[in-house]
């Protein structure tokens, strides 16, 4: 029987990012608490209140990584998992924690140990037993929820029955903690002596052991294990404890100065004194240089490599992937699209963050972050006291972005590497060509997910995690990555035989809860009704066909190969400013991403009907009744957004005056819009009309610019021949 083993890794991968995730809460309460010090002293009662409400956190890691791990590696993840998570991790503390260890042993006061008594307590660990401990709260977590899995549907006699099922779940896991901790309470001396040797010897390394963790840890990222490996050099695993001792920042320094040896020192132990300025943080500062300049060089790269025809849509993924690398940390959506592509250089950057890591490390350059090494974290660390020459990160950054964009440039073109922009099928592209906006494109990217996936029935179990959306799937043959990645994803990976990666980024939550909706009650009608929509825009199935979508392809062929290469002439839908796309305030539209169009502001009335532009076929209403499809007599797709995150409103505000199918000429009202209610709500109604299917355009011609009557027209759309 061959056994899984990458299954059940990644799921704990999962979960323990789940605890990972409430890291940035001390992190911005710490770095602020140290900037009011900064600034008006250590005594500040404001700075003290925040520091130690960050300390709330980082003291009770062992607490949340027992509470979020058994929630999240729960099968339906209840509630009753977090609950004995809890309860299996304060049945360690209560059974396994130093005063209680000493009572078994007689000891009044082991703080008042001497000597070789001493020595003997401190090797054996007991003092590292408490709410601290991340250890101990994997090993609660995994245990609850194994617990949970296994009998939250157990039945008992009718006489016991209100401790039936999940109420059974805490009694049970409190029973196996108890056995548990008599376990550890015999091995855990060997277990702490095996880490605590471990860690001294990777520290031992110095720099180049930082290196090579930053190595590992870029390679391990196609997998989704390198949050395992984090939690080593990050928590307090094996006693480095990275991240909590460096946000800890005075506390840690203090730890330092009162440390006897290298079982209480926070830091490096030699020549009978611990060091902690400019050594905390050594896992961490190397990520700096490479996640805020080195990627964006790369990007800047793979931009400029582009096809030329490809560009605007390369450069719009490519400027998003480098903001986000930049401000946040968040590097997948970048590093996924070229990961698969073009291997080599995913090896290159692993090496580069290597390099990275090794050099700040050596020069004692640090700084912390408390979720991922971005602008807002260096910007919140820089006050911390432990944060060491934290600029020259900075200046180490810019030699970074040239460095990345030289090589990746010189590589790109030296080896012809298939970079997004420079296949013949760019799928990036793709997707942004016919996808539509905000949730609305969410929608029709789900739609594509769930199909690419082999549809509904073929989908076993979904999740998510800080950017992937982590699927089980029943038959791998039934996945199509190619129609995955018509979506606005960055990548598709397969761990093993049966589970599926897809890498959205960091608006992987919303993508998660609109897959498991269409999941779970259907897709409604999600796209603009064109031709080249992923789902048709029709039905209420999770998935449409390859058969049917083959034919909605060849039909629209069909009906575009005699459009001729005369103008359509589109009116503007009210009264209002017409102005170039470039003016709306929505990405997506902005740079053209949904489609060519125009846009216009409405005048400053208290309503206004929204009428059809062509004349035409309504193809669709969306439910929250902020936008509508047409499609002209011959063929050609249109797409009226009014408003930006108007979809927000669920609908409040907006009255359809005509259905789906009905066929109309231009200047029929279609849409009511309250725009007075809207505007005290500070939305702005600036309204976008695009044609959403790309190879039906040749290109678009403003008829004006400024004020426009209803019916005049505002635009000319140069049809495709």
């Amino acid at each position: 029987m061959k056994f899984n083993v990458m299954g059940p890794l990644q799921r704990l991968g999962k979960a323990l990012m789940g605890a990972v995730a409430v890291l940035p809460v001390a992190a911005i309460l710490s770095g602020v608490g140290y900037w009011i010090s900064s600034a008006a002293g250590s005594e500040n009662l404001a700075a003290q209140l925040l520091i130690s409400s960050g300390d709330a956190v980082l003291a009770n890691l062992g607490w949340i990584f027992a509470i979020a791990i058994s929630f999240g590696l729960a099968k339906d993840s209840n509630g009753a998992a977090a609950l004995s998570g809890f309860l299996a991790f304060a049945t360690f503390m209560k059974l396994l924690g130093p005063d209680a260890v000493a009572g078994y042993r007689g000891i009044e006061d082991p703080t008042a140990l001497t000597g070789d008594e001493a020595l003997e307590w401190a090797a054996e660990g007991w003092n590292a037993v408490g709410g601290g401990n991340v250890l101990f709260g994997i090993l609660a977590g995994i245990m609850a929820a194994w617990v949970y899995n296994r009998f939250h549907a157990t039945k008992l006699p009718d006489f016991l029955a209100f401790f039936s099922g999940r109420r059974l779940v805490p009694i049970l896991t409190a029973i196996f903690a108890i056995v548990v901790s008599g376990i550890l309470y015999f091995v855990w001396p060997f277990i702490y002596h095996a880490l605590f040797n471990f860690g001294a010897s990777i520290q031992g390394l110095g720099a180049a052991g930082a290196g090579i963790y930053g190595v590992a840890n870029r390679l391990l990222i196609p997998t989704g294990l390198h949050h395992a490996l984090n939690s080593v050099f990050w928590f307090d695993v094996i006693g480095i404890n990275d991240i909590g001792n460096f946000q800890s920042g005075q506390k840690t320094i203090e730890a330092a100065a009162a440390a006897t040896s290298a079982a209480d020192c926070p830091g490096i132990w030699a020549n009978g004194q611990c060091t902690v300025e400019g050594v905390v943080g050594r896992y961490q500062a190397g990520f700096f240089p490479v996640m805020m300049f080195g990627l964006p060089g790369a990007a800047l790269a793979m931009y400029l490599r582009a096809d030329k025809s490809k560009r605007k849509v390369v450069g719009s993924l490519m400027a998003a992937g480098a903001l986000a690398s930049f401000f946040t940390g968040v590097t997948e959506p970048l590093e996924f699209s070229f990961m698969f592509v073009a291997p080599l250089l995913y090896v290159v950057h692993a090496l580069l963050m290597g390099l990275s890591v090794f050099i700040a490390a050596a020069m004692e350059w640090t700084a912390g972050f408390g979720f991922s090494a971005g602008f807002v974290d260096m910007l919140l660390s820089s006050q911390n006291p432990l944060a060491n020459k934290w600029y020259m990160l900075l200046v180490m950054g810019i030699a970074f972005f040239a460095l990345y964009f030289v090589i990746f440039y010189f590589l790109i073109g030296w080896l012809n590497l298939k970079t997004p922009g420079r296949c013949e099928d760019d799928a990036a592209a793709e997707s942004t060509e016919d996808s539509g906006s905000g949730d609305d494109k969410t929608a029709v990217d789900a739609a594509r997910i769930i199909e690419g996936l082999g549809g509904k029935d073929n989908i076993d179990s979904l999740d998510y995690c800080t950017t992937r959306l982590r699927v089980g799937v029943k038959e791998r043959a039934l996945v199509r990555d190619s129609l995955i990645k018509r979506a606005a994803v960055s990548g598709v990976i397969h761990p093993s035989e049966k589970s599926v990666q897809v890498i959205v980024g960091p608006a992987v939550q919303f993508m998660y809860d609109e897959v498991n909706h269409q999941l779970r009650h259907g897709s409604p009608a999600l796209a603009t009704a064109g031709p080249a929509s992923a789902a048709g825009a029709a039905g209420t199935g999770a998935s449409v066909p390859a058969s049917a979508e083959g034919a909605s392809n060849s039909s629209a062929s069909s009906s575009n190969s005699h459009i001729e290469a005369e103008g359509i002439d589109v009116r503007a839908p009210f009264a209002g400013d017409v102005v170039e796309l470039s003016q709306v305030p929505d990405a997506s539209f902005a740079q053209g991403m949904v489609g060519e169009g125009f846009a216009v502001m409405p005048d400053a009335v208290d309503a206004f009907d929204v009428c059809a532009p062509v004349d035409g076929t309504i193809t669709m209403i969306f439910k929250t009744r902020h936008a509508f499809g047409m499609q002209t007599k011959d063929g050609v797709d249109l797409l009226i957004h009014i408003g930006i995150d108007t979809v927000e409103l669920k609908g409040e505000g907006f009255t359809a005056l005509a259905k789906k199918g009905d066929t109309v000429t231009a200047g029929t009202p279609i849409i009511a819009v309250e725009a007075s209610k809207l505007r005290e709500r500070g939305v702005n109604l600036i309204t976008p009309v695009v044609c959403p299917t790309a190879k039906q355009v040749a290109g678009i011609d403003l008829a004006r610019e400024g004020h426009a009557l209803p019916g005049e027209v505002a635009a000319t759309i140069k049809r495709s021949s």
